[in-house]
């Protein structure tokens, strides 16, 4: 039987592989100023659910009617809490069978904000790979401010949070 001959010599790791998709997958997203994709794997690297943040079921996209927090309501102009569900939410949301995230690692295009770190610590996330932290928009302005009380909360539950330091093989869109 010949040998094949493939010059290939290497391959992405698995860390390379799941953020390089939790990227990828931001990209979906509807909300302008976070792009945050979510990719929930299991112990032996399976993928369990992906998720990307954006609007309720039904409601105004922001790419189309401006940010709620900011912009305000398309029709009053009254500024209103953020219509979106994070990266986060919609991939649990997107999970059939929820016990399956016990244990799970998380690749995540951001840190999780700490409504989402709660839910993520009562899932039994074990993990959280995350590309860039999370900077909450204040009500009404395009300032931000960082929210600590994130990794306060992983600490406290032992939920190991990792920044990803890798290559990035997608190519954004928007820049």
């Amino acid at each position: 039987m010949p040998r094949l001959q493939n010059p290939k010599t290497d391959r992405l790791s698995w860390d390379e592989m799941f953020m390089n998709l939790a990227l990828l997958t931001s990209q979906r997203t509807a909300c302008r100023y976070h792009e945050c994709g979510a990719v929930f794997v299991d112990a032996n690297k399976r993928i369990i659910s992906i998720g990307y943040n954006g609007p309720t079921e039904g409601d105004y996209h922001c790419t189309e009617v401006g940010c709620a927090k900011i912009d305000g309501d398309p029709m009053t102009g009254e500024i209103k809490r953020c219509r979106g569900a994070h990266g986060e939410m919609n991939a649990i949301v997107n999970c059939q069978d929820t016990t399956r995230l016990r244990g799970a690692t998380l690749y995540s295009a951001t840190l999780p904000c700490y409504d989402c770190m709660k839910v993520l610590n009562n899932a039994g996330i074990k993990e959280i790979i995350y590309f860039e932290e999370y900077e909450r928009i204040k009500d009404g302005i395009k300032e931000t401010e960082k929210e600590n009380e994130s990794h306060e909360l992983a600490k406290s539950r032992g939920i190991n949070l990792r920044k990803y330091d890798g290559p990035i093989y997608i190519i954004k869109k928007h820049q």
